[in-house]
């Protein structure tokens, strides 16, 4: 198929995909061993110690090409758009109720912070302040996961709709006796995270971005990118997956987060788990005057994943990105230009584009009289 845009992420092939991002604990859950792709077909064996080669179903529709490969309890889809590649994971169980196992991604982000978008761009990234590259040249990849155990899905229920749902319960339609009796349930009892349906697979999502940096770098991007919607999202990305913010706003907003929370903590006489640490970041987001003085933390999550124009934005650098030569050019008024010295550093060995940490003498201090 012929894209409009032809990034290097359509050069990850079904075989990257199946042997590299998707971890095998995956295709467990629908009974598929020692899967990898041969010409074409996926190969796996089964309960019986038998080899099966399914091959994909192949179709084109709307800028989109999906290779859909069917399996006794399952499927798998693969899709791309020339800018992004979507492959999603279902299981479906004896009364052939489907649900979804795994939804991994990964996007060139070379149109963010325009209004044009690929077919598979489930969200707009039009907001220059958060989404424009730092250069032209610059090759930037966003990378998503979501994986669920299939077997301990939430049944259809009210606790599910409220979890599921949790965007239109805070803005949409609040109404605080309702809301609370819902939020309670949900903090002591459901033990999921906000627009969370089910518990995750373990080392699902962190053998995903593991894998997906060194295939990334491989392809020549620069930087791989997450949006964190969810407050317990972006602790898994900075703790365990060493992401940093992008931008420093979005650190203090999360620092004065996990300040508060600490504090609370210390009034409650014991230390929350992630999951309830998530449940009170999202009731930040109810109309303040509903919100406990003492359960009030002064800060806010400053996005949802219904909300996403304006996203935090985290990163981990892969293939350094030289400096342009044209920055040591640029006119500076007079007063913050850098003494000669310190203006021509040594260019650093990697060529990465961060400058180098240089020692510039503070301010005089008027002393007080």
């Amino acid at each position: 198929m012929v894209f409009k845009y032809n990034s290097d992420i359509m050069g990850i092939s079904d075989r990257d995909v199946v042997t590299r991002l998707i971890h095998p604990e995956a295709f467990a859950k629908l009974r598929l061993a020692n899967v990898t792709v041969e010409g074409g077909n996926i190969r796996y064996s089964n309960d019986a110690g038998g080899i099966i080669d399914v091959k994909p179903v192949v179709t084109t529709a709307g800028g989109v090409e999906r290779r859909e490969f069917l399996f006794p309890l399952g499927r798998l889809t693969i899709e791309r758009d020339g800018l992004e590649m979507l492959a999603q994971l279902f299981h479906r169980n004896g009364d052939k109720v489907e649900r979804r196992v795994l939804r991994c991604a990964l996007r060139d982000r070379r149109l963010d912070g325009t209004p044009e978008a690929s077919p598979l761009s489930a969200f707009p990234n039009t907001h220059e302040a958060t989404n424009k590259l730092p250069h032209a040249d610059f090759k930037c990849a966003e990378l998503s996961i979501y994986c669920y155990d299939p077997e301990r899905y939430l049944p259809q229920s009210e606790m599910l709709e409220f979890i599921m749902n949790l965007d239109d319960y805070l803005y949409k339609r609040f109404e605080p006796v309702e809301f609370f009796r819902l939020w309670t349930r949900a903090f002591e009892a459901s033990n999921m995270a906000p627009w969370q349906p089910a518990p995750p697979l373990k080392g699902v999502a962190q053998f995903f971005v593991e894998n997906a940096g060194p295939l990334l770098a491989e392809h020549g991007y620069n930087r791989m990118d997450a949006v964190c919607g969810w407050y317990n999202v972006v602790v898994f990305f900075l703790g365990k997956m060493g992401f940093t913010f992008t931008y420093g706003e979005h650190k203090a907003a999360f620092d004065a987060l996990e300040a508060s929370l600490e504090r609370l903590e210390a009034r409650i006489g014991r230390k929350l788990n992630l999951r309830e640490r998530a449940w009170l970041v999202a009731l930040q987001n109810i109309p303040a005057e509903f919100i406990p003085p003492h359960l009030n933390l002064h800060a806010r999550w400053i996005n949802t994943p219904t909300y996403t124009n304006y996203v935090c934005r985290i990163h981990r650098d892969l293939t350094p990105f030289p400096v342009d030569p044209r920055v040591a050019t640029l006119a500076l008024p007079k007063v913050l230009q850098l003494p000669a010295e310190l203006a021509n550093p040594a260019a650093p060995d990697s060529g990465n584009s961060t400058p180098p940490v240089v020692s510039v003498p503070p301010a005089t201090t008027p002393s007080s009289k």
